[in-house]
């Protein structure tokens, strides 16, 4: 009786089981990293040692790693695996940590079994791999990457611009593939003595900077042909301006509500200064699009210079939030933090547009209430909608009662729905970093189901 109900509850944690998108994700990534070291074992190598073997696929996966990381990071729509921008760029952060600590260990790990010998052995060793020339090629590598790495970790407290950065970011990238791959083909039996075994590498290389070529110069090229025309800019609360754009007859430019674009106001295609912002109008508002912006550094202070009437560039649109996520819940909440308010307008005016049934809240909130954007427009959907209710939350002290005082937190997101039915619900969050994730541990606690939680982030 006891093993059938073991098997039983296997059955049913089997049967409850379904492979996510994100898990489709990171299945394909894990295959493509083992891409070369299966092309490697096609090969007629001489036979290692275990160490030697593990070493050789921790390279290999690091090295591999390292040529996707660009790609990961290049808006490519039309590659599947490449093609969900959010959960792509989450894994390029993550993986290039990752990719600093196995590249500062290669040495030490190359090295260590001389080491193990004797100590004498293994400072000789050393002092051949540093001063063989057939090395040089290796150690810019290391320190570039090393340097690469950290310049990546640390970019939000250089002193130098988001532009600046992003081009010693891709400089670098292009830098390190060459020498790696230099040092890769020149170094040891298989690089000296099998040619198949350069021909992979020198492949993977230049495929990932194919990739760079095709961002950095014909997809401009492609944008340049369908420029939009800036024809608003206004500043709608104490910190958030309104901007809005027309796309041009011919254009092929289509969207989802609670997607987003990188949108491009320097004049010239190929600038470096683009950044993520989400679109805050719908589909029925083309051929105008709008976006929620607010002035939060360099870019965002300077909006008020932008000139009706001159060249916008967008790529895109990138994003799989969308109305369909929720289909099979019971009621829906919105949550924006600050300018997250943009895609929770376009999720709503697409609810609206359905003529959505169900229970819609939106849970909007600010530090201070002259952050407020866009009221009267969630008015005037508030209007259009059977069962809506907004809720503002604000940090400081107000007199106004229908303002909940605070952040948004547990007992905040009760006010939108019952706690019997959190796990029935559908949830949309857009906000600062810190935002989602407290909000996402609130939501947690209150039963709500993963799949049900969606959310962008655009900290790019």
């Amino acid at each position: 009786m006891t093993i059938h109900r073991i098997t039983a509850h296997k059955r049913k944690l089997l049967h409850g089981f379904s492979l996510t998108k994100k898990h489709k994700l990171s299945i394909g990534y894990f295959f493509l990293l083992l891409l070369p070291f299966c092309g490697t074992r096609m090969l007629n190598m001489d036979p290692k040692t275990a160490y030697a073997n593990i070493l050789t696929l921790l390279n290999m996966l690091a090295m591999m790693a390292f040529f996707i990381q660009f790609p990961l990071a290049s808006r490519l729509k039309n590659l599947a695996l490449f093609s969900h921008i959010d959960w792509s760029v989450d894994r390029h952060k993550k993986i290039g940590k990752w990719l600093g600590i196995v590249f500062l260990l290669h040495p030490v790990l190359i090295l260590a079994p001389r080491f193990l010998i004797s100590f004498d052995d293994g400072m000789i060793s050393l002092v051949d791999v540093i001063t063989a020339p057939q090395m040089l090629t290796g150690l810019v590598a290391w320190v570039l990457l090393i340097l690469w790495v950290l310049l990546s970790v640390y970019k939000n407290k250089l002193p130098i611009s988001y532009e600046r950065w992003r081009l010693m970011h891709l400089v670098g990238f292009i830098g390190i593939a060459i020498f790696a791959t230099l040092h890769i083909t020149s170094v040891g039996s298989h690089g000296q003595f099998q040619s198949n075994f350069n021909f992979l590498w020198w492949l993977l290389c230049c495929s990932s900077l194919l990739m760079v070529i095709y961002n950095y110069l014909f997809k401009p090229s492609k944008l340049k042909k369908s420029p939009f025309i800036l024809i608003e800019i206004a500043k709608v609360s104490r910190s958030d301006w309104k901007i809005t754009v027309e796309k041009q007859p011919g254009s092929d430019f289509y969207f989802e509500a609670g997607q987003f674009v990188w949108l491009n106001t320097s004049g010239s295609v190929h600038s470096l200064e683009e950044h993520p912002f989400s679109i805050a109008s719908s589909q029925s508002d083309l051929p105008n699009v709008s976006f929620v912006v607010r002035e939060l550094g360099d870019y965002t202070s300077h909006l008020s210079t932008l000139q009706l009437g001159q060249k916008v560039y967008i790529d895109g649109p990138y994003g799989s939030m969308n109305i369909n996520e929720t289909n099979k819940v019971k009621g829906i909440t919105l949550i924006a933090g600050g300018a997250g308010l943009g895609p929770m307008l376009s999720l709503l005016r697409g609810f609206s547009a359905k003529n959505e049934q169900r229970p819609i809240r939106l849970i909007y909130g600010n530090r201070t209430f002259d952050q407020m954007a866009l009221l009267d427009d969630i008015k005037d959907l508030k209007a259009q909608m059977s069962n809506f209710k907004l809720i503002l939350v604000c940090q400081e002290k107000l007199i106004n009662e229908n303002v909940y005082k605070g952040v948004i937190d547990k007992r905040c997101i009760e006010l939108s729905v019952n706690p019997d039915q959190v796990n029935q619900w559908g949830f949309y969050l857009c906000g600062p970093k810190a935002m989602i994730q407290a909000v996402t541990e609130n939501l947690y606690s209150l039963n709500a189901q993963k799949s049900n939680i969606h959310y962008e982030q655009l900290s790019f």
